[in-house]
């Protein structure tokens, strides 16, 4: 409201004024701005008459810097998060070993058994790549359990992870969550063997009573982070047992060459370094290979040493 003033008051004014305004013009503002000395003029782009509609913040932002001379931000949205970070044990070797077509369509299966869990379990994936995933969850044990079932279930695919769970406050932006609760779920997962869920102390209190079983992994302390952490294993042992797929039919038998590669790849050889040790072209170990997975039924190379073993 524009009262009695003098042409010599020079006092700073503000004049807020929506540009689609129905009610009042923006003509109106302009006229105030252009007749008031010391008056400055914030067009809004908006329709709204009354300020505390759609752009009450910015209204008020602007009446706080003009009244105390600073605009305070606003605080970050935040949520409180358990966090579920994931780690493919020796995948850089899986990925020579089975080579890149094989090795990408293991990948998509270790996808879709995470995101088969994530859907069991209410969880929500913030990042996926070939090493491994990153999920958040609103309840604390259901995290811990999904991570033991994807854990038991890529067993069967003949992979190993790294399991870390943690909980605390994450900042929301543009939909994801980050901050320091990520950083301490990622460190987690680092410290655990592979084929282990591993969890802080903050978690292992949440779920008190909910039937989780935990052991002690005693103290670490996190590059990075403030304080240590007290680390515990969560659920029982994976058994390696689980490693091997069974297949009907009974024994399965390699022909005298198909075992001579598998035997070299138990060792670690590339296809090429066992077309060199072997005078074969690497394209027949390529197909030998391949013969010896689909027959075996596994996914890996390392399933074949351990099938080895065994036989």
């Amino acid at each position: 409201m524009v009262g009695n003033l003098h042409p010599d008051e020079r006092e700073p004014r503000r004049i807020i004024h929506a540009t689609g305004d129905r009610v009042a013009p923006i003509e109106a503002g302009r006229y105030f701005a252009e007749h008031i000395p010391g008056a400055r003029l914030l067009e809004l782009d908006s329709i709204d008459h009354w300020p505390y509609f759609g752009d009450a913040d910015l209204v008020l932002g602007e009446i706080q810097e003009f009244i105390t001379g600073v605009r305070t931000a606003p605080g970050p949205d935040t949520m409180l998060a358990t966090v579920l970070c994931s780690s493919v044990a020796q995948a850089a070797a899986h990925a020579v070993w089975l080579g890149d077509r094989r090795w990408h369509q293991l990948v998509d299966s270790h996808h879709a058994v995470v995101r088969k869990a994530l859907a069991r379990y209410s969880g929500r994936e913030i990042n996926a790549g070939e090493r491994g995933v990153t999920a958040v969850f609103d309840g604390t044990a259901r995290a811990i359990r999904c991570a033991i079932d994807v854990r038991d279930e890529l067993l069967h695919l003949g992979l190993r992870i790294r399991a870390g769970v943690h909980a605390g406050e994450c900042e929301v932006a543009d939909g994801r969550p980050r901050g320091v609760a990520l950083h301490v779920a990622s460190s987690v997962m680092e410290a655990a063997q592979p084929g282990e869920v591993l969890v802080s102390g903050t978690v292992k209190d949440l779920v008190a009573g909910s039937g989780l079983e935990f052991a002690d992994r005693g103290v670490r302390v996190f590059s990075g982070l403030p304080g240590s952490w007290s680390l515990y294993a969560a659920g029982p042992e994976q058994a390696p047992a689980a490693a091997e797929p069974l297949r009907a039919g009974g024994a399965i038998e390699l022909s005298r060459r198909e075992r001579e590669v598998a035997q070299l790849v138990a060792r670690g050889l590339s296809n090429r370094e066992i077309a060199e040790r072997l005078y074969l072209s690497e394209r027949t170990v390529d197909n030998h290979v391949h013969r010896i997975l689909d027959k075996l039924g596994f996914d890996s190379r390392v399933q074949v040493a351990t099938w080895l073993v065994r036989n």
